[in-house]
């Protein structure tokens, strides 16, 4: 995928935020469960968190932004892939999210590589590190809540 202008690489992460935003409002008004619905929720808040930075973010201001790495327990690349249904049960929807979080991790990381441009696979660094954020804090509610209960 080439980016022309650092704005093509906004407008296409603005994009991505807004599907995920989508899927999660989606999902949190099919599932039937009342948790289920609030981690869907908040999901899609952290989504909308993104899309405000995006939407905001300066050009110039991406070289101010660390970068550093995110703790992966990998637990879901440990689980096999759960299709999405209104009968998910937590462990089940802990599960969607963090593959959905993986790929978007993945997809960023990846294209942080594929470009020449600095700034552009330096905001793709800094939308990758979020992602990684978010399987982290999915992970960790796995382990916690699922994991520990076996």
């Amino acid at each position: 995928m080439d980016f022309e202008t650092f704005q093509d690489a906004i407008d296409f992460a603005k994009e991505k935020e807004n599907a995920a935003i989508h899927f999660y409002e989606s999902a949190r008004q099919a599932a039937r469960n009342p948790g289920s619905k609030v981690m869907f929720e908040e999901m899609a808040g952290e989504e909308r968190r993104h899309l405000k930075f995006l939407e905001e973010l300066k050009e110039e201001e991406i070289e101010s932004f660390p970068v550093e790495k995110i703790q992966d327990l990998k637990i879901s690349q440990m689980t096999e892939d759960v299709p999405f249904s209104p009968d998910l049960d937590y462990r089940q929807i802990l599960i969607v999210a963090m593959k959905k979080e993986e790929q978007a991790h993945l997809m960023y990381a990846d294209l942080a590589t594929m470009t020449a441009d600095a700034r552009v696979a330096k905001l793709f660094q800094v939308l990758a590190e979020e992602e990684a954020k978010h399987k982290l804090k999915l992970e960790s509610e796995y382990e916690d809540h699922v994991l520990q209960s076996w």
